[in-house]
């Protein structure tokens, strides 16, 4: 990945100017696209139980691992602590940010030990990121996406950093071990390095034992072992509950979780960055943090194909390792241009410099068509949601929603905080979505997709179709398990707050997962709950609530007595 071209040096200087320019187009680019996610509200319903004492859970009194970002939400709630009062939204979002612009940085100053000749290239892999439509959305959606990403970097350039110059050897099991206490996919990886480990000291040493990886090992182990014993006696089961709801093992998830993959290379235009790297694969000589990058970029890709993919927008899943990925593209295309440049020494200096500028220019443009460029002209990403049937973006009495899951989380607590103050505090709600409408009120919620609830994620006949086969996330449910806990209220087609009441028919139409369908075909959900539309206001987009209650115990019988007309 050296040549004999003319090579210029870096002044640190300008490393850090540049970075300091990629970063504020970072912070441009997340803050602009301010994508909010329904399920960053879950997490903070965490958050806000554990800070009001409650215990790290969903409902109080029920011990459900709902999440799997324990870390990101004890560092929320810490913050929270330390600045009591401030919003829970708003610290994860700033949080969300500073681990994006952490994750430009150490781009750069891994690049730049990496390599000593030729600087611009150390800035090819942080600018893509400043680019990278999912790294910038999520950075204000409430959940922990970079700082996973950012944790996952550090722990591949710390083991990177050991492999080049045999320092720091405990320094990556600590961070990966940060890393799988934000995310289980973080011991992921975390396995791949040993594996790693294990036969890189098998060539280094000639032997098959040694004590290196079994330290390394239990450097990991003195961080994560108390912390697994704790969540396994506090919630009683190996794996987080998203983990049972989610994921089953099926050829059709597997499929989805290639069409995720492939959809994800042709969206951003990564499919181009992987040529150039399976050209620099195939070669002999490599750095050997390169192979090692390669492997834990290509083990998480086989595990989101595993596991379905993902259900929610820009990508989440592949953004976790895009930094690895785009460190891969860089050298790789570093690469190209020294070979090219020490077979044609006439093309040395800006006869070849300007045309790989221009390429670069090119790769970078085709990832920001469908992330920066919407932001600039949004009228050439307006798109049509069937279910609300409105176009996004949206302004309305003086509010813009760029995406529909923005508006979506404001009509969910508009919802909440109606409930909060209609609604005794014992009262019981089932809902499909479950974050906003749960942490915007003090009440207790059914989670009827079963991310937050042990019944509907662990019953296996609770696919509505074979697994694999709907959206990644969102398959299951159990309508007749929510009705004989009784709920008080149930909301249904995906709570209902819009300029216009509905009524039965229009209800049904509007019905989308499984346990509301199969609440709708129950006989006893017509006998026992009634249709309630509350007016909120006077016009905008969320004028009407529309809702089920529970009938009273008198009308009931009068009912029964009726066979069953009302």
């Amino acid at each position: 990945m050296t040549g004999s071209a003319d090579r210029a040096g870096s002044p640190t200087r300008w490393l850090v100017a540049a970075g300091a320019l990629l970063a504020c187009c970072y912070i441009w680019h997340a803050w602009s696209a301010y994508y909010v996610s329904d399920d960053g509200y879950i997490a903070l319903r965490y958050v806000k139980n554990f800070v009001e004492g409650n215990g790290v859970v969903y409902n109080p009194g029920e011990r459900v691992e709902g999440y799997n970002n324990f870390l990101w939400i004890i560092l929320i709630a810490t913050v929270r602590y330390l600045l009591p009062g401030a919003d829970f939204l708003l610290i994860s979002q700033v949080l969300g940010t500073l681990f994006g612009v952490l994750t430009i940085f150490l781009l750069i100053r891994f690049s730049r030990q990496i390599r000593t000749d030729y600087w611009p290239f150390a800035l090819f892999a942080a600018a893509f990121v400043a680019a990278h439509p999912g790294l910038a959305a999520w950075a204000t959606s409430g959940l922990e996406t970079t700082m996973f990403a950012f944790l996952l970097l550090l722990a591949a350039c710390c083991y990177a950093h050991w492999l080049r110059t045999g320092r720091g050897f405990l320094l990556s099991p600590v961070v990966f071990a940060l890393a799988a206490l934000t995310r289980p996919d973080g011991g992921l990886l975390f396995a791949a390095t040993g594996v790693h480990l294990f036969f890189w000291e098998r060539k280094r040493t000639g032997r098959w034992m040694s004590s290196g990886p079994f330290l390394w090992a239990l450097a990991f182990a003195a961080i994560y072992v108390p912390y697994f014993l704790w969540r396994y006696d506090y919630y009683g089961y190996l794996l987080p509950n998203t983990a049972y709801a989610k994921v089953g093992s099926t050829v059709d998830q597997f499929r989805r979780g290639w069409d995720y993959l492939r959809s994800y290379l042709l969206t951003t235009g990564s499919w181009f960055l992987v040529i150039p790297i399976l050209l620099l694969l195939v070669r002999r000589k490599r750095q050997a943090w390169f192979d090692y990058f390669s492997l834990l970029v290509a083990v998480h890709w086989i595990y989101v194909i595993y596991v379905g993919g993902d259900g929610l927008a820009f990508f989440r899943f592949l953004a976790y390792t895009a930094p690895l990925f785009y460190l891969l593209a860089q050298e790789s295309l570093a690469g190209l241009y020294y070979r090219i440049a020490d077979s044609f020494p006439s093309w040395r200096g800006w006869r070849l410099a300007v045309p790989s500028l221009l390429v670069a220019v090119l790769l970078l443009g085709v990832t920001m068509r469908r992330s920066v460029v919407p932001l600039v002209f949004p009228e050439q990403a307006r798109w049509y949601e069937p279910h609300s049937g409105l176009h996004f973006p949206l302004s309305d009495e003086g509010k813009t929603y760029p995406w529909f899951d923005n508006y979506f989380v404001e009509r969910l607590a508009i919802a909440a905080r109606w409930l909060e103050a209609n609604t005794p505090p014992d009262a019981v709600i089932a809902s499909t979505p479950a974050g906003s409408i749960a942490f915007h009120m003090n009440r207790t919620v059914i989670d009827m997709l079963g991310l937050n609830d042990v019944h509907i994620a662990h019953s296996p006949g609770a696919f509505r179709n074979a697994p694999g086969r709907g959206r990644a996330g969102h398959e299951k449910g159990d309508g007749r398990y929510v009705l004989s806990r009784s709920p008080d209220y149930i909301l249904m087609g995906n709570v209902a707050v819009l300029p216009f009441p509905i009524d039965e028919a229009k209800m049904e139409s509007k019905l989308v997962l499984k346990s509301e369908h199969e609440i709708w075909d129950e006989p006893a959900f017509h006998r026992d709950y009634e249709l309630v539309s509350v007016r909120l206001a006077d016009r905008g987009l969320f004028q009407y609530f529309t809702f089920y209650r529970k009938k009273a115990a008198s009308t009931q019988v009068q009912q029964e007595n009726n066979g069953g007309r009302p």
